[in-house]
């Protein structure tokens, strides 16, 4: 069967589609802040670094799929960590885990959102796809929940789409 790394599969859609994937025979490696194989933050580049060679080191001969699960909600009173980690911690996960996935032809599936058509910062969404955390960040801090989540989410789905 296919080996799988997965981020945020503690909870939520991440957990559903490990249960669905494991049941199936599936290796599934997943990276979370608690409950998982991989304990890590994936909104800083630290634990997200930690995390892709923690992956590295335990699927190195290639990956079936990568799921990108990890992310917070618009509730969430810290907007900034939400542009980090629903963001910033998916894409560097692709990134950094490109050449594993090649080894298998893997697949990527990463996790949108209906509301992604909704932000109304562009601002935001092209810090965001310009790879400028810092200022991703600072913006964040200054938008609504739903505007950073949306954004968030949007950009995901931009970077999907080019890549």
């Amino acid at each position: 069967m296919g080996t799988f790394a997965m981020t945020g599969g503690a909870t939520g859609i991440g957990a559903a589609i490990k249960q669905s994937l494991r049941s199936a025979g599936h290796d599934v490696v997943v990276a979370d802040i608690k409950d998982a194989d991989i304990i890590g933050d994936l909104s800083n580049s630290e634990g997200r670094d930690n995390a892709i060679a923690a992956f590295r080191e335990r699927c190195a001969d290639g990956l079936d799929g990568l799921i990108t699960c990890a992310g917070v909600a618009s509730q969430m009173k810290d907007h900034a960590l939400i542009a980090s980690l629903n963001y910033f911690g998916s894409i560097a996960l692709v990134e950094g885990l490109e050449d594993l996935l090649v080894k298998k032809r893997g697949n990527v599936i990463l996790i949108s959102s209906n509301s992604a058509p909704m932000c109304s910062a562009p601002d935001f969404v092209d810090a965001l796809l310009g790879n400028d955390e810092a200022l991703a960040r600072k913006l964040a801090a200054e938008i609504s929940g739903h505007d950073t989540y949306s954004g968030s989410k949007q950009a995901v789905a931009r970077w999907m789409k080019r890549h």
